[in-house]
Formats: structure tokens, C-alpha cells, sequence
């Protein structure tokens, strides 16, 4: 019996040294990536290859003048106006038949869900070739499959990939320097743990911010416990540091927010006409939902300024966001008061509840 035990003793040490000598295998990955949750990089060419194929038929067919708009940030940008051309250049070069695919497969497919089934299917980092033989194959791209490969195995090799060459070293200095607005080895939960006086069992998702040359339209993706951004190039890099601490937000305020108390207070904040009245126009959640964006919007503008990533707390995107912010920077303390009891009197304060 002790022998047996030793042997297996000796394969799972052996197993162990085994797998230690294999490049990018490492038996503690699952606490590394823990640690290091948010990755800032210029997109995956998998994401670009339809982001700007569609961006070409934005600016040429369906959206030519509002993309038009855009030649005043060109003229002040030289980085922007390479991007910018090429929308207009690459569609000139198009003949009747390439232009006519290009609107047939923008009638039957959006771009985001097409990266999206090539990332849920681990395509994320994939070349043109990859790329091409999985729309060849997957029952995803079976309408007009013929088209959609005829026109991208062109399209790819003549314009995509030359120009994403060419914008990768932008987007990757845009990285570098939204990277540098904090210390390198910035840890985030252990900066959220202090900054909301909470602790979580589930950490928060790993996050990705994705640098591109878009200026109208984003996109966020999802894989497992992977959370995808993608970033417009006009945003500033202290202001893409808002995206990380918003998402991340999330789950500590969630830990109060499904509350049976905490609903009823929002909910009697239906009273307040320029929320509700944003609500029905265009908002995309429910009306607890829509409560907690604006919290988390305005906690991330509270973490850049406490971070030091930016002097003020801007201004706000939603209702309320900017001035939860400003209280916050102004009063909240972890150490003597929990963000759940300064939220809710924050929002009894505001609405008079």
C-alpha cells in the first residue's frame, strides 16, 4: 500500500515538471489572471476585419453624412485622417460587384454578432485565413456563405489587413499610454476593495479594452468570465479608464442594489420626469437597471479622481451620474460609512424619499 502511494506520489510530481517545462503553461494561471484582470490592447483583428468593413458602408452608403461630419476631426488629426481616407479610398476602389456585396451582406448580417461567434468560438486572435475557413463551416454564416467569403477573402487581403498594419502601431501607443496613467503593476480589485469598503467571494470579470479607429459606435462582447470593450479612438486615455472602473462597479453595488429596501427606493424614484423620461426614450435596461448605471457610471468618475487618473469628475452621461460623483468625492468614506448607506442617502437626499 505505502509503495502504490509513493508511485503516485512520483507521477503527479513528475506530471508537475512536466507541465512547468511547457511554454505559457503555468499550474497557478487560474490566481494569475485573478490578479492581472484588465488587459488594454488595440483590437483583434478578428473584430476589425467586419467592425470596418461595416464602417466603410456606414460612411459611404447608409450614414454619409453624419461620417462627413468627421473630416473636422481629420483635419486636426493626422492619425485620424489616415483611418478616415481609407473608408472613402477603399470604397472608390470597389467596383459595382464589390459594392453590391458589401450591401447585401450589411442587409443579413451586423458586425458585432459576427466577431462575437468567432469569439464565443475561441477565434478571437485569428488571421484572415482562420477567419475565412471558419465562416466556410460554421452554420452561423450559412446565409449568402458564398458571398460573405468571396468578399472578405478579397476585401481581407486588399484592404483589411494592409490597414490594420498600419493602425495596429497607433492603437498600440493609445494602449501604452492609457497603461501609463497608472502604476504598472496597478492592481484593480485590490483598488476596488478599498475604494468600495466591500469584499467579494466572486471576484469581478476579467475586462479587455479594445483601442480602435471608430469614432461613432461600440461594442462590447462577452465570453465566460471575460468582459470585451471596444474603445473609440476620440476617447482620451483618462477617459477610458472609466470604462474598467464602471464595469467593475458592478458587482460590489450589486451586493445591496437586489435588495427588497433598495428597490423601493428606486422605485419611487419614478417620480423624477428627466429620469423616466430618458428611460422610455432609449434606455436598454430595467428600471432598477437603470438606476444602478447611473450609480456605477458616477462611482467610476469618482475612482478616476480618487486614482488620480483625472482632477474632476467631467461631466455626466446620464441623470444623476455627475452628481453622485462630486458627492461622492466630496464625502464618501469606506473606513467610516458602507456605499450602500451613503448611496441610499445620496438618492433620499436628491429625491426627497
Amino acid at each position: 500500500m505505502v509503495l502504490r502511494i509513493q508511485k503516485i506520489l512520483g507521477v503527479l510530481i513528475l506530471y508537475s515538471m512536466v507541465l512547468l517545462l511547457i511554454p505559457g503553461c503555468d499550474l497557478w494561471d487560474s490566481e494569475a489572471e485573478s490578479a492581472r484582470p484588465l488587459v488594454i490592447k488595440p483590437e483583434d483583428f478578428s473584430i476589425f476585419l467586419f467592425e470596418s468593413s461595416e464602417e466603410i458602408y456606414r460612411a459611404n452608403v447608409k450614414d454619409p453624412d453624419m461620417w462627413a461630419g468627421l473630416k473636422e476631426q481629420a483635419d486636426r488629426d493626422p492619425d485620424y485622417a489616415l483611418h478616415y481616407n481609407w473608408l472613402y479610398n477603399t470604397y472608390k476602389g470597389m467596383d459595382e460587384r464589390r459594392r453590391t456585396q458589401l450591401k447585401e451582406i450589411m442587409a443579413d448580417y451586423h458586425p458585432q454578432p459576427m466577431s462575437d461567434r468567432l469569439i464565443q468560438k475561441d477565434k478571437q486572435e485569428a488571421g484572415l485565413e482562420e477567419i475565412l475557413e471558419f465562416i466556410r463551416e460554421d452554420r452561423y454564416f450559412s446565409k449568402n456563405r458564398s458571398t460573405l467569403v468571396d468578399f472578405y477573402t478579397w476585401y481581407g487581403a486588399n484592404y483589411a489587413v494592409p490597414h490594420y498594419d498600419q493602425v495596429k502601431p497607433l492603437l498600440q501607443r493609445k494602449a501604452q499610454m492609457t497603461s501609463d496613467l497608472a502604476e504598472k503593476d496597478f492592481d484593480v480589485i485590490t483598488f476596488m476593495e478599498k475604494g468600495t469598503g466591500i469584499k467579494l467571494k466572486e471576484k469581478p470579470q476579467n475586462i479587455e479594452l479594445l483601442m480602435n479607429m471608430r469614432i461613432y459606435g461600440g461594442a462590447g462582447y462577452y465570453r465566460e468570465n471575460y468582459s470585451l470593450t471596444t474603445i473609440q479612438w476620440n476617447s482620451p486615455p483618462e477617459k477610458t479608464w472609466s470604462v474598467p472602473f464602471h464595469e467593475f462597479s458592478m458587482p460590489y453595488f450589486r451586493t445591496f442594489s437586489g435588495d427588497v429596501t433598495f428597490r423601493y427606493l428606486t422605485s419611487k424614484m419614478k417620480k423624477d420626469e428627466k429620469l423616466m423620461t430618458k428611460f422610455k426614450e432609449d434606455v436598454p435596461y430595467t428600471w432598477d437597471g437603470w438606476v444602478e448605471e447611473n450609480l456605477t457610471e458616477g462611482f467610476a468618475r469618482y475612482l478616476s479622481v480618487r486614482k488620480g487618473i483625472t482632477r474632476d469628475v467631467g461631466e455626466g452621461v446620464y441623470i444623476f451620474d455627475h452628481d453622485y460623483a462630486q458627492a461622492l468625492v466630496a464625502g464618501f468614506d469606506p473606513q467610516k460609512t458602507t456605499l450602500e448607506v451613503f448611496t441610499v442617502e445620496f438618492l433620499k437626499q436628491r429625491y426627497q424619499i
